[in-house]
């Protein structure tokens, strides 16, 4: 009998595991899609806006809570810095999906 409640723990313990990756996993991708979208919405009207407004902006309509909203304005702006080192200024190259190949 508790041979087959350790193994049941063990698996519930394994279970949990992979659940807490697949979240962080879906964490990931969710604000890397976010950051893409700010990141194309500044291509098309960043001469227009600034860049704080923008991010006020596109937080406030898509209302992601905290700590989110700061990781993706986060982001926004170290993609965009390090592109600003680039020749040519331009947009950083979006990084590869989990299963996709990542072009050259």
């Amino acid at each position: 009998m508790l041979g087959w409640l350790r193994r049941r723990l063990r698996r519930d313990d394994a279970g949990r595991k992979r659940l807490i990756i697949a979240l962080a996993r879906a964490e990931e991708a969710l604000i890397e899609t976010h950051v893409e979208n700010v990141l194309d919405v500044f291509e098309a009207v960043g001469d227009e806006i600034p860049l704080d407004r923008l991010l006020d902006i596109y937080l406030d309509a898509m209302e992601p809570r905290e700590p989110r909203a700061t990781i993706i304005a986060r982001r926004v702006l170290a993609r965009l810095e390090s592109s600003d080192d680039a020749p040519g200024k331009q947009r950083p190259a979006r990084r590869p999906r989990r299963g996709e190949k990542e072009k050259l």
